[in-house]
C-alpha cells in the first residue's frame, strides 16, 4: 500500500517509465541508456582497441558451436576473450614477419602426415592414425556441407593456432645464450664468499615495543601505494557456507515404495530386459554380468543360488535403490587381452594385405615386430598389445572374435576402423556369472524437502545480514558450520575455492557491497549463503585493501629506527652486545643465495646479498635495512671464483634450454601487459 501511496503522489514517475518503455520500441535499447548517461556497450579494450558489444556478439556466436560448453557462458565468454587477445596482440608480429598459413598447409596440419600440435591434442585428442583421419576429414565435410559457418570457424581458428605455433618456433630459435652469458650464469651459482655479520631479526623485535599510529599509516600508503608490488586487479574476496540439500528420510521411504510397486509387473513381465529398460533411471546399464563378489552378503549369494526369474530386491546400492531380476545364469569369460595390427585400406586391397600380414606372423611368429612395421595407431610401439579388457569395451565383431577364439590364434576381423590382424594373448578362466535385469532410482530430495531447507537457509541470510553476525552465527549453526574463504577472485571466474560451478556466487558479488550477506543460491545440490568480504578495482589500492600489508611494513620501519643507531659503530662484538646478540659467520654465500646462511631470515634479501659481493674485503657497512632484519656485514677475503671443467659449455646448453623454454610464456605475458587490457565483461552481467 506505501508503494502505491508513493506512485500516486508522484504520477509523474509513471509518466516517465511509460516514455521510457515506448521510447524502447522506437529505437534501440543502448541508444535510449546512452541517453540517460549509462550507455556501457563497449567490452573492454586490448592494446587500445575498443571491443563494442557487436564485435563480441560475433566473436561468442563463432566460438560456441566448436566446443560443447553445454550452456556454461562463462567458459565460452573467457575462452573467446581470450582468443580475442591473442588475436589483437600478435597480429602485428605475424604481419611483420610474414607468417601465413596456406589452404595447402591447413589441410596438411589437420588432416595430412604433419597434424598441428593443438589439432592433435584438441580434435584428435592426442591419437594419430590413418583411421582416424579418413574419420576427421570426412566430418568436416560433411560440416561444410551442413554447417558451413561452424566449418568457417574450424578451419580459422586452426590456422590461428598455427601461426602462433610457427611464431613460437621461430621465437625458440631466435633463443641463444653465449659463453658470455654462460659464464655470468656460472660464476653466480659457483662464485662463493665468506662474512662475519650481526643481524637483529625483526622476528625477534616484539611489536609490542614499537609505537605507531594511523597517520604512519597512512603516510606509509602515500608514498608506496604506486609501488609495483601493490599494484592492484579487479577482484572480489567473499566467505561462504552451505547448506546441503539431502534426501530425508521420508523421501527414501517414498523410494522404496515407488520401486517395490513395479516388482509384482517385473516377475510377470513377458520380456525381462524391455521392463527394466522402460523404467530404470538408465536404461543403457538395466542389463548388467555379475560377477561372484562384486557385492556384499546377502546379495552376492541370492544372484548366484537364487531361482532364475527370482527379483532381489529392493537394496541399496551407492545412494540407489534397485532391484535385479536374475535371467539366467552361466560360466564365462569375463576379460581377455589381445594384441593387433590394424590395417586402415578398407575392401579388397585391405584384406588382401590383411591376409599377407597373418600369413607372415603364423609363419615367422613375428607378430610385434610386424606390429612395430605395419600397426596404424598407437599400439605399435609395444607390439599391437591392447591390455586386458572385458565385453563392451570394443566393437562388436572384434569383441566377438577375441572372447570366442583361441588363445595364440592369429585371425583377421573387418570392424567399421579397417581390417585387424588380431591375436589373443591371455584369456581369465570362466566364472560363474548371472545375467541380471535391473530397475534403479536415485533417492532424490522431494519438493518437500528442498522447500523446508530453503526456509532455513533464507532464514539464515534474513537473521544474519552483515559480515559480523554471519561469522558468529555460522559458528555455531549446527554445532558450527565450516565458513570457506574465496579471495582474490578475478571478474570471470566461473570457479572459487571449493565450488567447480561459482559462476552465480560470483555474479552476486560483483553486484552486491562489501559486507553484504547474499540470499541462498542453489548451486551444485546445496543453497549457497556468501558474505562480501572485500572489493578491489584496478590500479591503485585503497589503504582498506592493504592494509595489513602497510602495518607490518610499518612496524618493521619503526624497529629499525629503534635499531639503526644502536648498530653504526664499534666492531662486531660491540654492536651484538648492544643488540643481546652475537657474531655470526657464514661461508660458501652465491651471487645465487637468497640470504646469509645461518641469519634465521627466509625471506629473499637480495640488497643485502648485492652489497656483499661488491663490498672491498675488510670492509664493514653501516646498518643495512632488510627485508627481514637490520645488518652489519665484513667480508672476510676476496670471493673466491667457481672453476669450470668445461669451459662454461654444460652452463651454456643448460641456460640455452632454459631460455627457450621460457621464451614463448615470458613473451607472451610482455605482450599482454603492454597491450593495458581492460576488461569490462563482468558489467555486462
Amino acid at each position: 500500500m506505501a508503494l502505491i501511496e508513493k506512485i500516486r503522489r508522484q504520477g509523474w514517475l509513471v509518466l516517465a517509465f511509460v516514455g521510457i518503455g515506448l521510447l524502447g520500441f522506437l529505437v534501440p535499447y543502448d541508444a535510449v541508456m546512452s541517453f540517460f548517461g549509462s550507455n556501457n556497450s563497449n567490452i573492454g579494450e586490448i592494446d587500445g582497441k575498443s571491443i563494442d558489444q557487436v564485435e563480441w556478439q560475433a566473436a561468442l556466436k563463432k566460438r560456441q558451436p566448436l566446443f560443447q560448453y553445454n550452456g556454461n557462458q562463462q567458459s565460452l565468454s573467457n575462452d573467446t576473450w581470450t582468443q580475442m587477445i591473442d588475436q589483437i596482440i600478435y597480429k602485428d608480429g605475424f604481419e611483420d614477419l610474414g607468417i601465413a598459413v596456406s589452404d595447402e598447409e591447413y589441410d596438411e596440419i589437420t588432416f595430412g602426415a604433419n597434424l598441428s600440435p593443438f589439432v592433435l591434442s584438441t580434435i584428435y585428442g592426442g591419437k594419430d592414425s590413418t583411421a582416424l583421419k579418413d574419420n576427421v576429414r570426412a566430418n568436416f565435410d560433411r560440416m561444410a556441407i551442413e554447417n558451413p559457418e561452424m566449418a568457417s570457424g574450424w578451419k580459422d581458428l586452426i590456422k590461428e593456432r598455427r601461426q602462433r605455433e610457427k611464431y613460437d618456433a621461430m621465437l625458440k630459435k631466435g633463443i641463444f645464450a653465449n659463453n658470455l652469458d654462460a659464464k655470468w650464469a656460472f660464476k653466480m651459482q659457483n662464485d662463493k664468499a665468506a662474512v662475519d655479520y650481526v643481524v637483529k631479526t625483526f622476528a625477534e623485535i616484539p611489536d609490542s615495543t614499537v609505537i605507531w599510529n594511523e597517520s604512519d599509516l597512512k603516510a606509509y600508503y602515500n608514498k608506496h601505494k604506486n609501488d609495483r608490488e601493490y599494484k592492484q586487479e579487479t577482484s572480489r574476496s567473499v566467505d561462504y557456507i552451505s547448506f546441503p540439500i539431502k534426501a530425508s528420510a521420508e523421501d527414501s521411504a517414498t523410494t522404496n515404495s515407488t520401486i517395490t510397486s513395479l516388482i509384482p509387473g517385473f516377475l510377470a513381465a513377458a520380456s525381462d530386459s524391455s521392463f527394466a529398460a522402460m523404467n530404470a533411471s538408465n536404461p543403457a546399464t538395466a542389463i548388467v554380468n555379475y560377477k561372484a563378489g562384486a557385492m556384499g552378503e546377502p546379495n552376492n549369494s541370492r544372484f548366484l543360488n537364487d531361482s532364475i526369474g527370482t527379483v532381489v530386491g529392493p537394496y541399496s546400492d551407492g545412494g540407489v535403490v534397485k532391484i535385479a531380476k536374475i535371467m539366467k545364469r552361466s560360466m564365462e569369460v569375463d576379460s581377455v587381452q589381445a594384441r593387433h595390427i590394424l590395417v586402415a585400406e578398407k575392401g579388397a586391397e585391405g584384406k588382401a594385405k590383411a591376409d599377407s600380414l597373418k600369413k607372415v606372423i603364423v609363419s615367422n611368429n613375428n607378430f610385434a615386430e610386424m606390429a612395430a612395421i605395419y600397426g596404424t595407431d598407437g599400439t605399435k610401439t609395444n607390439g599391437g598389445d591392447l591390455g586386458m579388457f572385458t565385453r563392451g569395451s570394443m566393437v562388436k565383431p572384434f569383441e566377438d572374435a577375441c572372447f570366442n577364439g583361441k588363445v595364440g590364434e592369429v585371425q583377421v576381423v573387418e570392424t567399421s576402423f579397417g581390417y585387424h590382424v588380431l591375436e589373443v594373448t591371455k584369456k581369465n578362466p570362466p566364472a560363474l556369472m548371472a545375467r541380471l535385469a535391473v530397475i534403479d532410482k536415485a533417492v532424490t530430495p522431494s519438493q518437500k524437502t528442498i522447500k523446508s531447507q530453503y526456509s532455513a537457509a533464507k532464514e539464515f541470510s534474513l537473521n544474519y545480514g552483515d559480515t559480523a553476525t554471519f561469522h558468529a552465527a555460522a559458528d555455531t549453526l549446527n554445532g558450527g558450520t565450516r565458513i570457506i574463504n574465496a579471495k582474490n577472485i578475478k571478474p570471470n571466474a566461473t570457479s572459487i575455492s571449493g565450488l567447480n560451478n561459482a559462476g552465480e556466487v560470483i555474479a552476486w558479488a560483483y553486484s552486491a557491497k562489501a559486507g553484504e550477506v547474499s540470499q541462498p543460491m542453489m548451486i551444485d545440490g546445496q543453497y549457497i549463503i556468501a558474505a562480501l568480504t572485500e572489493v578491489k578495482e584496478r590500479g591503485v589500492p585503497t589503504l582498506d585493501n592493504i592494509r595489513e600489508q602497510v602495518k607490518a611494513e610499518v612496524i618493521k620501519e619503526k624497529k629499525a629506527e629503534m635499531y639503526v643507531p644502536k648498530m653504526k659503530d664499534g666492531a662486531l662484538a660491540d654492536i651484538a652486545a648492544r643488540i643481546e646478540s652475537t657474531p655470526k659467520h657464514a661461508d660458501n654465500i652465491t651471487m645465487r643465495s637468497n640470504n646469509i646462511n645461518g641469519s634465521g631470515v627466509s625471506v629473499a634479501e637480495n640488497q643485502l646479498i648485492g652489497t656483499l659481493f661488491g663490498l672491498k674485503t675488510g670492509t664493514m657497512t653501516s646498518p643495512i635495512v632488510g627485508k627481514g632484519g637490520i645488518y652489519v656485514i665484513t667480508r672476510l677475503a676476496d670471493v673466491a671464483p667457481g672453476s669450470s671443467t668445461d669451459n662454461f659449455v654444460s652452463d651454456q646448453e643448460r641456460l640455452n634450454n632454459t631460455w627457450q623454454q621460457r621464451a614463448s610464456g615470458s613473451v607472451y605475458n610482455a605482450f599482454k601487459e603492454a597491450a593495458d587490457i581492460e576488461d569490462n565483461r563482468y558489467e555486462r552481467r
